[in-house]
């Protein structure tokens, strides 16, 4: 008889225990939580790189259309500022002069691109830009 009550009694000790939660449980739980919230960090980091990555691609590619013009064709491996590529605007905002002053590029023109073997009476040339982000272009001279 002692020994059913022995059993009996057994079980009701091991609820008793189980009301809290051990200290291995809240360590594991501690570190589970720990890497989740380092790996959505690693994720917002890599995003905000990446946005400002197409930010800056997107000014920059605005910033080469100033360099498009007829006039780029004569600075072969030279570095230019866009003021000298679009003076013949005439601005007389010293402020818009500035700007474009600081927006510099090397400018590489190639030699005639083979067009293939039809007869047609135009050159076609690449312009490739170089700052940070680089750029290449083409242009169909007739």
């Amino acid at each position: 008889m002692g020994r059913k009550y022995q059993d009996t009694h057994q079980p009701r000790k091991l609820l008793q225990m189980r009301k809290a939660f051990t200290l291995m449980e809240i360590m594991v739980s501690v570190v589970l939580i720990a890497i989740v919230v380092l790996g959505i960090t690693k994720i917002q980091k890599e995003n905000i790189f990446m946005a400002e990555y197409i930010a800056g691609r997107v000014q920059s590619e605005l910033a080469n259309t100033l360099f498009l013009g007829k006039e780029a064709l004569r600075y072969d491996k030279d570095e230019k500022d866009a003021y000298t590529l679009v003076r013949k605007i005439n601005i007389r905002n010293d402020k818009s002069k500035e700007i474009l002053k600081s927006i510099k590029r090397t400018i590489h023109i190639s030699e005639p691109l083979p067009i293939g073997e039809l007869p047609i009476p135009i050159e076609l040339r690449a312009i490739m830009l170089k700052n940070k982000y680089a750029g290449r272009f083409y242009r169909i001279k007739r």
